[in-house]
């Protein structure tokens, strides 16, 4: 349960980082250092959680096997997270 509770906490400040730029609250650098700071955090936290794998098969089980992760939950957290994020970085260099 607390898992999910994390999860939906990182995938909303996500949004409130993506609402906040889009609202002109955060500027440009701010919104892609938090956002990618977001991502490499959580991306750490899913290599961590595959600890007993090689780093290699670590990160291609991230995107290959959905069923490494410990819940659905984390799974879409961390693809929502993930392109939140990629939505941020694509806004910030198409406005540069």
């Amino acid at each position: 349960m607390i898992d999910r509770i994390v999860n939906v906490l990182i995938v909303a400040a996500m949004v409130s980082v993506l609402v906040l730029f889009e609202l002109g609250s955060i500027a440009r650098g701010d919104a892609f250092f938090i956002a990618a700071a977001m991502v490499i955090l959580f991306t750490g936290q899913q290599l961590i959680a595959r600890e007993k794998m090689g780093f290699a098969e670590a990160a291609t089980s991230m995107f290959t096997r959905p069923q490494t992760y410990r819940s659905r939950s984390s799974f879409a957290a961390y693809f929502a997270c993930l392109a939140l994020g990629a939505l941020v970085t694509a806004q910030v260099v198409a406005f540069a």
